[in-house]
């Protein structure tokens, strides 16, 4: 069977909720941002109702893609393979009320704004020895050898943003979760229950906020006091913590 990619184009995408009614297993709402579809479970539909909803969304920002027909440099972390065990401090960072900056904005000025948060974000990563996974668009999913280099990248991200803004009046308001854990690596993508968490850790983060599970956090970084979170899609709670960067 065709091997799909499916993803929602955010600036595209209004709300109108067609791909969850259609497919309310691969689709859901964005939580945290307002008015914004996200994917959840594509693999638990078929490849026809992924299309169907697609179809049905009134601006296209459901995107179906054949992996046959993307570029080479899209196909990073879709390729098959041995998969091994490994252990890893995941970044996943998003811009907080994006919809919103797009229509106050304008494209144009949006595009050079995004072009500038995406070389900003990128210089921290690699200062870091980060390893971008993949980009949302708005965001970034990233891998780190161990959660204290994760750590001081974030920290770092929310300072250089603090230090634009303040020298230069706006710098857009970015949320960070971290969580260290295990996954399965496939080529150069990251699966698993640990990386679900730390998505949905970032999810819960506030603009300007670096969120981090208690198990990522060593006991000399300043953090606030552990509060129980419930995740969506998990039965269980987890304790998070802020951690303090300014």
């Amino acid at each position: 069977m065709t091997t799909l990619r499916v993803r929602i184009d955010r600036h595209k995408c209004i709300g109108a909720g067609n791909c969850i009614t259609i497919a309310p297993t691969a689709f859901d709402w964005l939580e945290g941002d307002y008015g914004k579809a996200d994917v959840v479970g594509p693999d638990s539909v078929s490849e026809e109702l992924l299309r169907e909803a697609a179809m049905a969304c009134p601006t296209g920002a459901v995107v179906v893609e054949d992996v046959e027909e993307l570029l080479p440099w899209q196909l990073r972390g879709t390729a098959s393979g041995p998969t091994r065990r490994v252990l890893k401090t995941f970044m996943f960072t998003d811009i907080v009320g994006s919809t919103g900056l797009v229509e106050a904005m304008g494209d144009e000025a949006w595009d050079a704004l995004l072009r500038w948060h995406d070389t900003t974000l990128r210089e921290v990563f690699n200062a870091h020895s980060g390893t971008e996974i993949s980009a949302t668009g708005d965001g970034f999913f990233v891998g780190f050898d161990s959660p204290e280099t994760a750590i001081a990248a974030a920290v770092g991200i929310q300072r250089r943003l603090a230090d634009h803004r303040a020298k230069n009046g706006f710098a857009p308001q970015v949320r960070i979760g971290l969580h260290a854990s295990d996954a399965s690596q496939v080529g150069a993508n990251f699966r698993g229950r640990g990386v679900h968490e730390a998505a949905r850790i970032a999810d819960v983060a506030a603009g300007g906020e670096i969120l981090a599970s208690v198990t990522t956090v060593s006991e000399d970084v300043p953090t606030s006091a552990p509060r129980s979170v419930m995740l969506r899609g998990f039965s269980e709670p987890i304790e998070l913590v802020a951690v303090d960067w300014k």
